[in-house]
Protein backbone atom coordinates (compact mmCIF):
# COMPACT_ATOMS: atom_id res chain seq x y z
CA UNK A 1 0.00 0.00 0.00
CA UNK A 2 2.98 2.40 0.87
CA UNK A 3 4.63 1.62 -2.70
CA UNK A 4 1.11 2.83 -4.28
CA UNK A 5 1.44 6.36 -2.32
CA UNK A 6 4.83 7.19 -3.18
CA UNK A 7 4.32 5.88 -6.93
CA UNK A 8 1.66 8.36 -6.66
CA UNK A 9 3.80 10.72 -5.57
CA UNK A 10 6.88 10.29 -7.90
CA UNK A 11 4.11 10.00 -11.26
CA UNK A 12 2.36 13.82 -10.28
CA UNK A 13 5.80 15.71 -10.04
CA UNK A 14 6.64 13.29 -13.12
CA UNK A 15 3.71 14.79 -15.37
CA UNK A 16 3.85 18.35 -13.54
CA UNK A 17 7.23 18.63 -14.52
CA UNK A 18 6.45 17.27 -17.97
CA UNK A 19 4.23 20.22 -17.91
CA UNK A 20 6.63 22.78 -17.02
CA UNK A 21 8.95 21.27 -19.26
CA UNK A 22 6.41 21.66 -22.13
CA UNK A 23 5.70 25.83 -21.38
CA UNK A 24 9.69 26.78 -20.65
CA UNK A 25 11.69 24.24 -22.61
CA UNK A 26 14.28 23.13 -20.16
CA UNK A 27 15.83 19.25 -20.20
CA UNK A 28 15.88 16.87 -17.78
CA UNK A 29 18.64 14.93 -17.77
CA UNK A 30 19.29 15.13 -21.44
CA UNK A 31 15.82 14.03 -21.83
CA UNK A 32 13.82 16.83 -23.64
CA UNK A 33 9.90 17.14 -23.58
CA UNK A 34 9.20 14.37 -25.69
CA UNK A 35 11.25 12.07 -24.11
CA UNK A 36 10.68 12.81 -20.44
CA UNK A 37 6.75 12.38 -21.54
CA UNK A 38 7.23 8.85 -22.47
CA UNK A 39 8.59 8.07 -18.64
CA UNK A 40 6.50 10.15 -16.98
CA UNK A 41 3.15 8.67 -18.40
CA UNK A 42 4.62 4.94 -18.84
CA UNK A 43 5.10 5.70 -14.65
CA UNK A 44 1.54 7.19 -14.21
CA UNK A 45 -0.06 4.42 -16.37
CA UNK A 46 1.83 1.58 -14.41
CA UNK A 47 1.32 3.40 -11.14
CA UNK A 48 -2.79 3.85 -12.13
CA UNK A 49 -2.46 -0.20 -13.16
CA UNK A 50 -0.95 -1.34 -9.89
CA UNK A 51 -3.49 0.32 -7.86
CA UNK A 52 -6.52 -0.67 -9.70
CA UNK A 53 -5.17 -4.41 -9.71
CA UNK A 54 -4.56 -3.61 -6.12
CA UNK A 55 -8.65 -3.28 -5.49
CA UNK A 56 -9.19 -5.89 -7.93
CA UNK A 57 -6.83 -8.43 -5.93
CA UNK A 58 -8.25 -7.59 -2.32
CA UNK A 59 -11.80 -7.60 -3.67
CA UNK A 60 -11.15 -11.10 -4.67
CA UNK A 61 -9.48 -12.06 -1.52
CA UNK A 62 -12.02 -10.61 0.44
CA UNK A 63 -14.71 -12.51 -1.92
CA UNK A 64 -12.82 -16.02 -1.52
CA UNK A 65 -13.01 -15.50 2.19
CA UNK A 66 -16.54 -15.02 2.08
CA UNK A 67 -17.19 -17.96 0.25
CA UNK A 68 -14.88 -20.22 2.31
CA UNK A 69 -15.99 -19.56 5.46
CA UNK A 70 -19.88 -18.97 4.52
CA UNK A 71 -19.73 -15.19 5.95
CA UNK A 72 -22.36 -12.38 5.86
CA UNK A 73 -21.92 -11.57 1.38
CA UNK A 74 -23.04 -8.04 2.80
CA UNK A 75 -19.31 -7.67 3.19
CA UNK A 76 -18.79 -8.46 -0.20
CA UNK A 77 -20.72 -5.33 -1.64
CA UNK A 78 -19.20 -3.05 0.05
CA UNK A 79 -16.31 -3.74 -1.72
CA UNK A 80 -18.07 -3.86 -4.55
CA UNK A 81 -19.67 0.44 -3.96
CA UNK A 82 -15.51 1.09 -3.64
CA UNK A 83 -14.64 -0.12 -6.76
CA UNK A 84 -17.76 1.94 -7.95
CA UNK A 85 -16.77 4.60 -6.49
CA UNK A 86 -12.89 4.77 -7.67
CA UNK A 87 -12.70 3.14 -10.69
CA UNK A 88 -14.57 4.93 -13.26
CA UNK A 89 -12.73 8.12 -12.45
CA UNK A 90 -9.55 6.41 -12.27
CA UNK A 91 -9.70 5.32 -16.02
CA UNK A 92 -11.49 7.98 -17.23
CA UNK A 93 -7.97 10.05 -16.00
CA UNK A 94 -6.02 7.24 -17.70
CA UNK A 95 -8.02 8.09 -20.57
CA UNK A 96 -7.29 11.98 -20.48
CA UNK A 97 -3.39 11.18 -19.52
CA UNK A 98 -2.80 8.89 -22.38
CA UNK A 99 -5.36 11.25 -24.71
CA UNK A 100 -2.88 14.10 -23.75
CA UNK A 101 0.58 12.21 -24.06
CA UNK A 102 -0.92 11.25 -27.91
CA UNK A 103 -1.83 14.55 -28.53
CA UNK A 104 1.77 15.98 -27.28
CA UNK A 105 2.88 13.83 -30.24
CA UNK A 106 0.71 15.47 -32.56
CA UNK A 107 1.66 19.20 -31.50
CA UNK A 108 5.22 17.94 -32.23
CA UNK A 109 4.61 16.49 -35.99
CA UNK A 110 2.27 19.43 -36.74
CA UNK A 111 -0.50 17.20 -37.02
CA UNK A 112 -2.50 18.90 -33.82
CA UNK A 113 -2.74 22.59 -32.67
CA UNK A 114 -0.82 22.93 -29.52
CA UNK A 115 -4.00 24.26 -27.70
CA UNK A 116 -5.90 21.30 -27.61
CA UNK A 117 -3.02 19.18 -25.60
CA UNK A 118 -2.30 22.04 -23.32
CA UNK A 119 -5.99 22.10 -22.44
CA UNK A 120 -5.85 18.44 -22.40
CA UNK A 121 -3.05 18.62 -20.15
CA UNK A 122 -4.56 21.11 -17.53
CA UNK A 123 -7.82 19.06 -17.38
CA UNK A 124 -5.27 15.86 -17.17
CA UNK A 125 -3.35 17.21 -14.11
CA UNK A 126 -6.50 18.82 -12.34
CA UNK A 127 -8.44 15.69 -12.52
CA UNK A 128 -5.64 13.53 -11.27
CA UNK A 129 -5.94 15.21 -8.39
CA UNK A 130 -9.23 14.58 -7.67
CA UNK A 131 -8.82 11.08 -8.30
CA UNK A 132 -5.67 11.28 -5.68
CA UNK A 133 -8.31 12.34 -3.26
CA UNK A 134 -10.44 9.72 -4.49
CA UNK A 135 -7.89 6.99 -3.86
CA UNK A 136 -7.10 8.23 -0.71
CA UNK A 137 -10.42 8.29 0.58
Amino acid sequence: MLICYILMIFSFIAILINGLQGFFQFNIYNANHIGFAFISTILYMFTQTLIMFYFIGAGKKVKETITNHNLNKEIYQEVIELKKILFPPLTLNMLFVGTAFILGGGVHTGAVNKYWHTVLFFISILHYLKVIMIQHK
